[in-house]
């Protein structure tokens, strides 16, 4: 099986107005761009996920916005995974997570 993973450990996210995509996020290992979460209108067809010589961009509705944003924020280390075979990509931790973290 064909795949990309790519680690990242840095973000930007870009909200749009009038532009073909909703948001973007940028993702960053140190400095150097490693790939992307592009994000589209709910109502829209989320074109495949692609790979670039970059890294992946992995697509979404902007539904799953604040579903992303939050892994973004709260969880590390991350990394944007893509099977080249079947185009399924992910957002994904690279660590085991212990349950109830977040719990009091």
């Amino acid at each position: 099986m064909a795949t990309v993973r790519k680690d990242f450990d840095a973000y930007k996210i870009w909200y749009y107005s009038g532009h073909p995509y909703e948001a973007l996020v940028y993702c960053y290992q140190g400095n150097i761009y490693v790939g992307r979460i592009v994000f589209f209108r709910d109502d829209a067809a989320i074109p495949p996920n692609q790979n670039y010589t970059s890294g992946p961009s992995i697509h979404y509705p902007l539904g799953r916005f604040d579903d992303i944003a939050g892994i973004l924020r709260h969880e590390s280390p991350l990394y944007l995974f893509l099977n080249l075979n079947n185009q399924i990509g992910t957002l994904a931790t690279d660590e085991l997570e212990p349950t109830g973290e977040e719990e009091p």
